[in-house]
């Protein structure tokens, strides 16, 4: 309705003011609905030419029909449909219109690009991912409130973490970078919308060859993953979350060691990543010493030694 319309304009306003560089890339994600995120991944930066009108038409019905049964005939019928120089455009709209949305269908986007033997373009694929959560995150804000913005990162985190760790490949810390990209949500109480993208990354482990425990990249971030499970008050969702991760790698949380990086850390007052009794005391358990801040007994360990007991 007019008045309905004339409201969300009134709140997208107040998001603007409030956040410029979010509104940038579209500040109206608040107000929820799968068409504010697709409005993200219109970001100018991620646009790429595209083929004639016919061509990206014959691109979508083909991936509408693709089911593994015929994924064999689909791969030679893509190679008629788009050429070497519409790659990046093939790339960007699996990302966005496909694996950002159809996570049932992961495996079988994997296999039809393996199957097609283009590794320029599975490089591309990956590329693009981590171009897409990037400007996600910029509105990593209204993430912790839009579900349907959590939802899109959750579904492109098991994507990279597929194409990437599953696949024995690993990420680009540059890009991607779990461990500090955690801390720095614990600080600035963005853990509801980073842990479960981070716990979907490392799904790929479960997969991986190389990057399956005890490998050491993967034990320090389950050892983070671990201390954070124990920070008093952890909204049940959050801790859900690293349960269900260790279930996925067939660990129990319980023999993880426990990392010290949140020693001296606090979340800040109001977060959202607390349970909304804990929300109202963040406040004045800042006033104890900070070397006592969230060290639960037992989380601190005179060994520095990452690994299982």
């Amino acid at each position: 309705s007019p008045a309905a319309v004339a409201a969300a304009t009134t709140a997208a306003a107040g998001v603007a003011a409030a956040n410029p560089a979010a509104a940038a890339v579209g500040g109206s994600l608040m107000f929820g609905g799968a068409h504010t995120v697709d409005s993200l991944l219109n970001d100018p930066e991620l646009q790429i030419d595209k083929p004639p009108v016919a061509k990206c038409d014959a691109t979508a019905h083909l991936f509408n029909s693709l089911v593994r049964d015929n994924i064999d005939q689909k791969v030679e019928e893509i190679k008629g449909i788009i050429t070497a120089e519409h790659y990046p455009w093939l790339a960007y709209y699996l990302v966005k219109s496909r694996a950002s949305k159809e996570v049932n269908f992961h495996a079988l986007y994997i296999e039809f690009f393996e199957k097609l033997k283009q590794p320029q373009l599975l490089e591309m694929v990956t590329n693009v991912t981590y171009d897409c959560l990037r400007v996600l995150l910029k509105s990593v804000d209204q993430a912790v409130v839009s579900t349907s913005h959590r939802t899109v990162l959750k579904n492109l985190g098991y994507w990279l973490g597929q194409i990437t760790l599953a696949r024995n490949k690993p990420l680009k810390s540059k890009q991607m970078d779990l461990k500090s990209a955690l801390l720095d949500a614990f600080e600035n109480g963005r853990l509801t919308a980073m842990l479960p993208l981070v716990c979907k990354v490392l799904e790929g482990v479960q997969k991986s060859k190389v990057y399956k425990l005890p490998n050491p990249w993967t034990m320090a971030i389950m050892s983070l993953l671990a201390e954070i499970h124990d920070v008093p008050n952890l909204r049940t969702n959050l801790m859900f979350e690293v349960e269900v991760l260790c279930k996925h790698l067939d660990i129990k949380i319980s023999d993880l060691r426990r990392s010290e990086l949140l020693v001296g850390k606090r979340p800040p007052t109001g977060s959202n990543d607390l349970s909304s009794a804990a929300r109202q005391t963040t406040a004045e358990a800042r006033t104890e010493p900070a070397s006592t801040a969230f060290a639960p007994p037992g989380s601190l360990r005179q060994d520095s030694q990452r690994g299982l007991r």
